[in-house]
């Protein structure tokens, strides 16, 4: 019943994006009494923050993923792994990233520290790859910044993209860009 309810508010968020359904209309939708909702959930709030808490899971869980598969990528194809994967992730995840946020653009924000913290020592290593002139506090620097930045590049790409742009140039354009982050400073000035 509990996993019925969640699939039903899931239905509800990705038919209305940017709007929360009623507990009402949820027990409508699911065809169950609104003393079930209840049963299960004291509001919509802990229906969305379930759901939240799962997006997070399998946000982190392909992101994870597409770091392993990126390592022996050459660079720029390692970042098209990642971004892609994390694109692909927010996409899939979309009606509730909006649900649970007040706006898309900070639609990363405190999920994203969700998922940032366990990848850490796995984010570590495509930079790593590319600078291994860096101490480990640069290289932590390094990391916090990109990390940052993919976020909220791939959350662009994926709930902010206008109708018509090319996703995969959006994509390989934030490759190159990250990229361009894990340059050295010295050979980017010649």
């Amino acid at each position: 019943m509990r996993g019925r309810i969640l699939t039903s508010a899931l239905t509800l968020l990705e038919r209305n994006p940017g709007t929360r359904p009623s507990t009402t209309a949820l027990a409508d939708h699911a065809h169950v009494s609104i003393g079930t909702v209840y049963r299960y959930f004291a509001d919509m709030d802990a229906i969305v923050e379930e759901l939240r808490l799962a997006a997070v899971h399998d946000i982190t869980t392909r992101l994870s993923s597409s770091i392993g598969r990126a390592m022996d990528q050459s660079p720029f194809d390692a970042m098209v792994t990642v971004v892609e994967a994390l694109t692909s992730a927010f996409e899939a995840h979309a009606a509730v990233m909006r649900a649970s946020y007040s706006s898309a653009e900070s639609a990363f924000g405190d999920a994203w520290a969700e998922v940032e913290g366990p990848l850490l020592p796995l984010a570590r290593i495509i930079p790593a790859r590319l600078r291994p002139d860096l101490d480990d506090r640069a290289l932590d620097d390094l990391v916090f910044i990109t990390m940052g930045a993919t976020a909220s590049l791939c959350s662009r790409i994926a709930l902010l993209r206008p109708p018509g742009s090319d996703r995969d140039a959006l994509i390989a354009t934030t490759a190159r860009m990250l990229l361009a982050a894990f340059a050295d400073a010295g050979t980017l000035a010649t």
